[in-house]
């Protein structure tokens, strides 16, 4: 474990692992299971999905924070208000959080929002996702995501991408993203 998520922990500050993920056409199931002699018809066009990233936050202790969705990759704007709003749930500042290092959790208006919310700020091992809970977790929602898509258009129901990423989001357990956090930092 980073020595000052160690310490952060050690002085009992809620830690908050927040990451980004996106949902693109490719996100979808390449092989599933038929009936023998059964040829499983999919239409191309049901597969075109609307590409959206997802931005969220857990915690050991009760899972599932918040999250966001957006139709376009986070940028700076997106992430501090996505941060605020975090604070204002977790009943202020006075946290740390746990990132990965994309450039937008670098910038100068993410280091004064953090310097004004009291947010430690803690960045990942570079090129070490699996050090980070949330990427577990995110495999998590995203094979969810995956079944539910390739049931939609199994049964030719609409898939509307935003409402599977929520379903998907609330299917996977508190207790799953508390394992997810365990996991990484065993």
């Amino acid at each position: 474990m980073h020595s000052l998520l160690h310490r952060v922990k050690e002085s009992n500050t809620k830690v908050v692992y927040l990451d980004e993920t996106m949902f693109t056409f490719r996100t979808f199931r390449a092989k599933g299971w038929a009936h023998k002699r059964d040829r499983v018809k999919v239409n191309d066009s049901d597969l075109k999905v609307q590409t959206l990233a997802l931005i969220a936050a857990i915690a050991e202790d009760g899972g599932l924070i918040d999250f966001a969705i957006h139709p376009m990759a986070i940028n700076t704007e997106t992430f501090v208000a996505f941060v605020r709003q975090l604070a204002e749930k977790l009943g202020g500042g006075d946290f740390a959080l746990f990132l990965d290092n994309l450039s937008v959790h670098k910038t100068r208006p993410a280091k004064l929002l953090f310097e004004e919310l009291n947010i430690t700020e803690n960045f990942n091992v570079p090129y070490c996702p699996q050090f980070n809970g949330i990427e577990s977790y995110f495999a998590q929602v995203k094979a969810t995501y995956k079944k539910l898509l390739l049931q939609h258009v199994i049964k030719e129901v609409h898939v509307d991408t935003m409402d599977l990423i929520r379903w998907s989001m609330e299917r996977v357990s508190s207790e799953t993203a508390t394992r997810c956090v365990r996991y990484a930092l065993a």
